[in-house]
């Protein structure tokens, strides 16, 4: 069976997730979109696959491409809706994997199939089918015993601030009383003139790290996002076998220990755009963090690594790649590859 996308070949969330699809042989058929800002690696990652500008994708062979598929499988977009009806056209299924916080409130085109990656977006897409992303395939899983040191990866800070790095600077500027040492990493890095780094327990990194390199230093992973659905970093943090402190917001707690979760404020309506959907937007008070922060410094947390590697286990790729393969073949039917 050809499995197609269409994907960034970047070092962020969305990169990473294309990426883990093709490297274990679901996605068989990658197209790579160039990203505007930030440097692709498709080089490295798809070598010899079709590379194409945005918004070129309908001037372009790659169609021709992609019509040889049995499904194309997008990951959040299909990057031109129209591409939808267009494979339909050629006897293509499509599957979409969504973000529901990212989604258009009204579908341009509807896929043959939404497979959802976390119990919210379920609610949003109750016609689809909840399959979770697996977890990072042999992820190295590292007993921590003690919370004291805390590590809140930024990235490149997220839509709306989404990852917490404000609030989390703030709690520890202000607010945290005991020793914890926090470990920043951020991709674009921090205006000094909005993150005044004078707490000498807090230490910010500024690059692009690897994704075990993320994880392999710190005892708790601090970060309270405020609207994700997936979070990518969660799964990668507790199957490394660290303590997870995020917001206690659902769908989090419906699979991670609620006992270090931070209490949320409140919650306010919020889009990222216009046109997608609305959300409930966590809300958190850096007090807060810094309460459970100093609540948890210094405490066992060795339970939770434990915990983290039997859910790591339970969702690896082993285990649920044949899931992944029985739908798209379910879904393809008896399509057989045509060109255009």
């Amino acid at each position: 069976m050809r499995v197609g996308t269409v994907c960034y070949a970047t070092e962020q969330g969305l990169g990473y997730l294309a990426k883990d699809f093709y490297d274990h042989g679901v996605v068989t058929d990658p197209v790579v979109v160039l990203h505007p800002k930030r440097p692709s690696r498709h080089g490295e990652w798809y070598p010899d696959r079709p590379v194409i500008h945005p918004g070129t994708l309908f001037s372009t062979p790659v169609l021709a491409y992609l019509s040889a598929c049995d499904v194309v499988l997008f990951f959040e977009t299909p990057f031109d809706w129209q591409l939808i009806p267009f494979l339909r056209e050629h006897g293509v299924k499509t599957a979409l994997i969504p973000m529901y916080e990212c989604m258009p409130a009204e579908l341009p085109a509807k896929p043959d199939l939404v497979v959802n990656p976390s119990l919210l977006d379920q609610r949003y897409y109750p016609e689809g089918v909840y399959l979770p992303v697996p977890a990072p395939d042999g992820w190295f899983c590292r007993r921590r015993d003690r919370a004291r040191v805390f590590v809140h990866n930024a990235g490149h800070g997220g839509l709306r601030g989404r990852n917490g790095t404000a609030e989390v600077l703030n709690a520890f500027e202000q607010y945290v009383r005991s020793p914890a040492k926090l470990i920043i990493r951020t991709q674009s890095g921090f205006s000094t003139g909005d993150y005044p780094p004078t707490n000498p327990n807090v230490e910010i990194r500024t690059g692009t790290f690897d994704r075990r390199t993320l994880y392999s230093e710190g005892d708790v992973f601090l970060f309270p996002e405020k609207f994700n659905g997936l979070s990518l970093p969660l799964q990668e943090a507790f199957a490394a076998g660290m303590c997870v402190m995020c917001g206690d917001r659902f769908p989090m707690n419906a699979w991670l220990p609620t006992p270090p979760m931070i209490q949320v404020k409140e919650y306010r309506r919020a889009r990222v755009s216009p046109r997608c959907n609305e959300f409930d937007e966590a809300v958190y008070d850096p007090k807060e963090i810094a309460r459970t922060v100093d609540d948890w410094y210094d405490r066992d947390v060795s339970l939770f690594s434990q915990e983290g590697g039997r859910w790591a286990e339970e969702n690896s790729w082993g285990n649920l790649k044949p899931r992944y393969i029985d739908l798209l073949e379910r879904l393809a039917g008896t399509t057989r590859p045509r060109s255009v």
